[in-house]
């Protein structure tokens, strides 16, 4: 009788051939999301004649930073910077629109590490200050058709952070850290029972000496599901959570209003989405701009969709748009610390609620 050893019920994955592509991808469109920032709040500033102040208020690290991007993405193809530039004159052109008096300065503060600024103005990447007010304005560039991040929060203070309003809010999280430690306890269990070994609470040296990878990209399938299993658990728990706010329709939209970008007041978010043409080159296909007060009033008709068990998402619609609120880890799925990601995504037409 042949004996099969546990371990070679797990083969160990290819490496993924397309990885650096899509490394390299995701670090091009961060350079492009970094600087079409910046020639915004340029444009802006040419627009109502500050720009001298624009530039003599910009860190000069930050300078330095846009410098570089601008050098990679000239390198990579012109075309993509003169893109940029126009993409920026248009957006620039439809806030405008929301801005009721003259700007006297405009400040980049997406990338700086001032924490009381950001706590003030929260998603705010560029400060539009007028004289009698600061409009924190959140900045998306973004391929069409596309779910656009607006929050990221860690799991564990997620709900008493966002959804403060409820007087359960606390009792909720702790119930829900509770469960997040005892699914992640039977996921380990489960893994490490998979190859042969005792889990003892923690992923420790064992897991990497026996050739197991802490992303759960790299595992063998059977490895990914029962990860996988673990964040369709969480998810769910926390959509119970939500499902059960959402009766008390007035204080859960005001924190839906949070998790789709309008974290302040006076927040205007403007999303320039694009798309991608045979020749390789980039066109505007829409600028989607709102402030709070609009945001507000198409909140209110929110509708909380059915849970699929299948995904570790859920969504929550709205007239025009639906919001994802999905699981991750933070980086490796080795520790017990996840991160809710909240995307919006245009284009939908729902006019239910």
């Amino acid at each position: 009788m042949k004996i099969t050893n546990k371990k070679s019920m797990h083969s160990k994955p290819k490496k993924n051939k397309d990885q650096d592509s899509l490394r390299q991808d995701a670090l091009i469109n961060e350079y492009k999301g970094n600087l079409f920032e910046y020639l915004v709040g340029l444009r802006l500033s040419q627009l109502y004649h500050i720009e001298p102040d624009f530039h003599q208020n910009l860190d000069i690290r930050l300078k330095q930073q846009f410098k570089e991007y601008e050098s990679i993405l000239r390198k990579i193809g012109p075309d993509i910077l003169n893109k940029l530039i126009s993409f920026s004159d248009k957006t620039a052109q439809q806030i405008l629109l929301f801005i009721p008096e003259n700007l006297v300065r405009v400040r980049i503060v997406g990338k700086i590490k001032d924490t009381q600024v950001k706590d003030e103005f929260k998603e705010a990447d560029l400060l539009l200050i007028t004289h009698r007010k600061t409009i924190p304005l959140s900045l998306k560039l973004s391929k069409s058709g596309a779910y656009v991040n607006t929050k990221s929060a860690g799991v564990k203070s997620f709900i008493e952070k966002y959804f403060a309003h409820f007087r359960n809010a606390l009792i909720y999280q702790q119930e829900l850290n509770q469960l997040i430690d005892r699914y992640f306890y039977e996921m380990g269990q489960a893994l490490y029972q998979s190859i042969g070994l005792d889990f003892k609470g923690a992923f420790d040296e064992s897991w990497g000496e026996e050739g197991y990878s802490d992303l759960p990209g790299q595992l063998p399938e059977t490895m990914r599901k029962i990860v996988q299993h673990n964040y369709k658990q969480t998810i769910f728990q926390i959509y119970a959570i939500l499902e059960k706010m959402s009766h008390d329709r007035e204080p859960f939209a005001r924190s839906l209003l949070n998790l789709i970008g309008f974290g302040h007041p006076e927040m205007l978010q403007v999303i320039c989405f694009n798309k991608k043409l045979c020749n390789r080159s980039y066109e505007i296909d829409a600028i989607q701009a709102g402030n709070c007060a609009e945001k507000m009033s198409e909140v209110n008709h929110f509708e909380v969709m059915p849970f699929n068990p299948q995904i570790s998402s859920f969504e929550i619609r709205f007239p025009n748009f639906q919001l994802q609120i999905r699981i991750k880890p933070m980086n490796k799925f080795t520790t017990p610390s996840y991160k809710i990601n909240c995307s919006v995504h245009y284009g939908v037409k729902h006019a239910k609620g």
